[in-house]
Order: C-alpha cells, then structure tokens, then sequence
C-alpha cells in the first residue's frame, strides 16, 4: 500500500514538475515573440552617463528588430562612438577609438569590424536572421539587413513609425552609383532578399545593405525618411527627459568652449565594405566629428 501511494506521489510531482517546465516555455516563447522588446542604451557625454530606455516595434519592422537584438547580445555596439553628428541626428554603430580614453576624436577613429564580429572562425554566420544573399538560389547568405525601407518597397499597415525626438532608426551611407556595377559588385548590384512573411524579392545591394549603424534623431520636427527605417521610440516621458537632457549637455558644452561648431568634418572620410569591389566607398558627405565623444558604453535588452 505504502509503495502504491509512493509511486503514486511521484507520478503526481512528475507531472507537476511537466506542467511547470511547459509553462516555462511558453513564457520564454512569449517572450521571444514581444511585440514590443525593450533596450537600454547608455551613452557618456563628458563624464556624465545617460540611460536611453528604448521600446522597439517588431510588427512595424520584424527583420529590423531581429538583426539588432542579435548584435546587442553580441554585445556588438559596446565602447563604440557617435562618429556623425548630423543637423538631425547622430549617427554611431560603426565606429570607435584606438585608445577610447586617450584618442584623438579626429585621428584615432576606426570602423568595427562588422564582418569579424559576425562571422564564425569556419566562415559561417553567427547571425540567425538572415535577409539578404547574393545568389538567387540563396546559398550565399550575406550578414547584411534587408532593407524594410518604403525605398525598397516595403511598407507598413497604418505607415508604421516617422522620426520624432529620440528616434532610431537604421543608417547607411550606401548610395545609388550610376554604371558601378559594371565592374565587379557596386551599389546597384542585384542581391536576393526575404521579408518576415517569407516574401522573396531582389533589390540594389544599397537598399539592403545595412550592418550596424544607426540613427537616432535629435530634431525635434518630424519626419519621415524613404531611405531608412525607424524602429525604435523613446520608451516614455523619462526617457524623453534623459535624452533632452544629453542634448542640453551638448550645447552647453559648445557653449561654454566657446566652440563655433560642436563638429569638425573628417575629410577623406570612407566606409568599408567587404561586399563592394574595391572593399570601401566614399559616402557623399564628409562625416562630422563631435568635438567631445560620446561614447556608447553599453547597450542591453531589457525586455525580449
């Protein structure tokens, strides 16, 4: 009777034990599949450190949110720097210091290593998310993001996010150039593209070619842009605030430097790219150079 109850018992705890690592993965799933995951960014302006808390809209811009969740838990973007400081945004996610504490903000900057910190030592991908390939037949996956740009076609129920104060959005420099895929792979080279839905489709290597920069608006009119895509927004008021406040830390600091700009053109300036003939290109502007870093220390997902 005693072995009866015992064995009874254990069947029962079995199945409660069962009953618990399910709901654990469904809660984990759920979780995956946030409509809405949530980002901190923490930036140091002049020894002072900003907290950005970000929501991120997967239904407006799925492979988007996917591509950079991925490079944020390949902790990708940390000790990196706004290396362009636009009239409506900074721009950073491709570039750093040699000698973060101790270099020059014009000397010392250096592009990521974008295909190094996404490739495995055999060649393969350490991305899951993969959009874009070279070959109709898609046996060669590329590291690159399809761009979920109006540019390139796509569009959103409801016209998805526009830029607004605190904005994020994707960046590349990667424009259209007449006749350079004559010799070799350039801008207007045909790639092989899949959306979310499982839609396939073929573009311009320039409209998909996005790796890690990004964007976020310092404007406080909005906009809206064909060649990018918003997908993040500030997450609330104190968010808001903090950013405001990194803004205000800004033109303070070219106040009282008495700095007849905050920027400095970085003449000569250029982008790698590994797919490109020739392995870089020259983007249309220069970049501006903020004349004190701002350094992107860390950024973490909070919410998946």
């Amino acid at each position: 009777m005693a072995k009866a109850i015992i064995g009874k018992a254990c069947k029962l705890f079995s199945v409660i034990i069962a009953a618990a690592v399910l709901a654990a993965c469904v809660l984990v799933f759920s979780a995956c599949e946030s409509k809405n995951p949530e980002i901190r960014i923490t930036v140091s302006f002049n020894g002072t450190e900003y907290e950005l808390e970000y929501k991120l809209y997967r239904s407006y811009a799925p492979q988007t949110v996917a591509h950079y969740i991925e490079l944020i838990d390949l902790n990708y973007f940390d000790n990196t720097v706004i290396h362009d400081y636009q009239d409506d945004r900074m721009i950073g996610g491709g570039f750093t210091y040699e000698g973060m504490e101790n270099g020059d903000v014009m000397d010392d900057l250096v592009q990521l290593d974008y295909d190094g910190a996404t490739t495995n030592s055999d060649g393969s991908l350490k991305l899951n998310n993969i959009s874009v390939w070279t070959d109709a037949n898609h046996a060669q996956a590329t590291n690159r993001l399809y761009g979920e740009t109006s540019l390139n076609g796509f569009s959103v129920e409801n016209g998805g996010l526009s830029n607004k104060l605190g904005a994020l959005g994707t960046y590349t420099y990667a424009r259209s150039m007449a006749g350079d895929s004559d010799e070799g792979f350039g801008m207007n080279t045909m790639v092989y593209t899949r959306q979310s839905n499982g839609q396939d489709g073929a573009s311009a290597y320039y409209k998909n070619s996005f790796q890690g920069m990004f964007y976020i608006y310092t404007s406080t009119s909005s906009s809206t842009d064909s060649e990018y895509c918003v997908f993040g927004e500030l997450k609330d008021e104190d968010a808001e605030s903090k950013f405001q406040e990194l803004l205000d830390a800004i033109d303070e600091y070219t106040t009282d430097k008495e700095l007849d700009s905050f920027t400095e053109e970085l003449s000569d300036s250029r982008i790698e790219d590994s797919l490109i003939s020739g392995g870089s290109y020259e983007p249309a502007d220069n970049f501006l150079v903020p004349q004190c870093k701002i350094i992107i220390e860390d950024v973490t997902v909070t919410k998946y």
